[in-house]
C-alpha cells in the first residue's frame, strides 16, 4: 500500500478515509532524538521499512518513560520512510512556537510512535 502519508502536508489520524482499517494494536515505543533536526528526523525515517505506516505523537519530556509527565505537541499523525523530514521539522516547531511554554533547553525531545496496519474494509 503506497499511501503520500505526511508528504506535502501532515497526515492526521482523523485524516484517513473511513474505507480503511487501522489496526492499532501494537506497544507504543518511544524514540529520543538528541535535537529536532532535518537529518535527525531523515534518519529515523529511514529506519521505518518498506510499507510500514507509524503513528506518531510528537512530545517534550524529562524522560522516555512513557509513565513520566511530558508536553504532547499535536494530536497523532501519520508517517511512512517516504514521509517529508522538513515537514515535520516545521510542523514540529510551528507545534512548539504557538504553545506559549517557555521551558528550559534541557529538556529532550521524543517522537513517540506506534507501528499501525492499514487495510482496506
Amino acid at each position: 500500500m503506497n499511501l503520500p502519508l505526511t508528504t506535502k502536508q501532515i497526515t492526521f489520524l482523523s485524516d484517513i478515509p473511513s474505507i480503511i482499517n487501522v489496526d492499532k494494536t501494537s506497544g507504543w515505543r518511544c524514540h529520543h532524538l538528541n535535537s529536532i533536526n532535518v537529518y535527525d528526523i531523515q534518519s529515523w525515517l529511514k529506519l521505518i521499512g518498506d510499507d510500514k505506516i507509524y503513528l506518531i505523537i510528537p512530545f517534550f519530556g524529562t524522560s522516555e518513560s512513557l509513565s513520566k509527565p511530558r508536553l504532547r505537541l499535536s494530536n497523532p499523525f501519520l508517517v511512512t520512510n517516504e514521509s517529508n523530514p522538513v515537514l515535520i521539522i516545521n510542523f514540529i516547531e510551528e507545534q512548539w512556537n504557538s504553545s506559549g511554554f517557555n521551558i528550559d533547553t534541557t529538556v529532550n525531545f521524543y517522537i513517540e510512535f506506534k507501528r499501525v496496519f492499514l487495510s482496506l474494509k
